[in-house]
């Protein structure tokens, strides 16, 4: 079982919708005539607070009870969301070359990925889908800060139903593979769930290298949905970009 197929019941407990990601999106300019794709959508939050600003929102996610969830925020919602399986890897098999005018990926969504290859790979199928000056949107986690202040992992979650730690396991100066050594406190019930995954511990630099690769310029980086300045001090790493017209 994978690591979100264990925690999907209790993903909006440990990771609550935040309008600062929507306020973000929307100031790249919306509108009825838009396409916005969100890959990695999870239970689709992000994507039914959107679906009233676009003329099509689709939503893509690998796990089927993950996308159940976002099935029924959008039927509760009353707004129109298309769903379905896939993941990264998946866009040129879902959508035709140049249909698509945002394409987002947030919740250090991309270190999922198994290699350096694979990352070349979704963002040139991503550079595919998009139209010219259609935009990708990303968010990671800032590897470099956790590895330059030899930190042991993320700052705990926690609120009136769950606890979440969230350790990362490496080896200086430079992993390219880290593991993320998670557990969860079900706080009601008692119930703990640890998971150990491996993740691509991708920086800036490889990421930006990856995009103009892919075919993508005019990219900005962001310390926060907020347009903080990134900063060696920065938790997440924004980045927005454009395909090159």
């Amino acid at each position: 079982m994978n690591f979100y197929a264990t925690i999907h019941p209790w993903y909006d407990q440990i990771f609550p919708f935040a309008m600062a990601q929507r306020d973000f999106v929307l100031s790249f300019g919306s509108g009825p005539e838009l396409e916005l794709v969100d890959v990695g959508c999870g239970t689709g939050s992000l994507l039914v607070s959107l679906a009233g600003s676009f003329g099509r929102c689709t939503g893509l996610d690998p796990d089927e009870e993950m996308l159940a969830g976002a099935r029924a925020k959008a039927d509760s919602a009353g707004v129109p969301i298309r769903l379905m399986p896939g993941g990264m890897l998946d866009l040129d098999r879902e959508f035709a070359p140049g249909s698509v005018d945002r394409l987002i990926c947030f919740g250090n969504t991309i270190p999922h990925l198994e290699s350096l290859e694979q990352v070349d790979h979704f963002l040139r199928q991503a550079a595919s889908v998009l139209r010219p000056e259609g935009m990708i949107l990303l968010q990671i986690i800032h590897f470099r800060r956790i590895f330059d202040q030899e930190l042991p992992g993320l700052p705990t979650l926690e609120n009136d139903q769950v606890r979440f730690v969230r350790n990362y396991h490496y080896t200086l100066p430079d992993p390219g593979v880290i593991r993320f050594h998670t557990i969860l406190t079900i706080k009601e019930s008692g119930q703990v769930i640890e998971n150990d995954i491996p993740l691509l511990a991708l920086s800036l630099e490889q990421l930006s290298e990856a995009l103009g690769k892919a075919g993508f310029s005019d990219l900005q980086t962001f310390g926060s949905f907020t347009r903080d300045p990134f900063s060696a001090d920065s938790i997440p790493l924004i980045l927005t970009s454009r395909v090159s017209g």
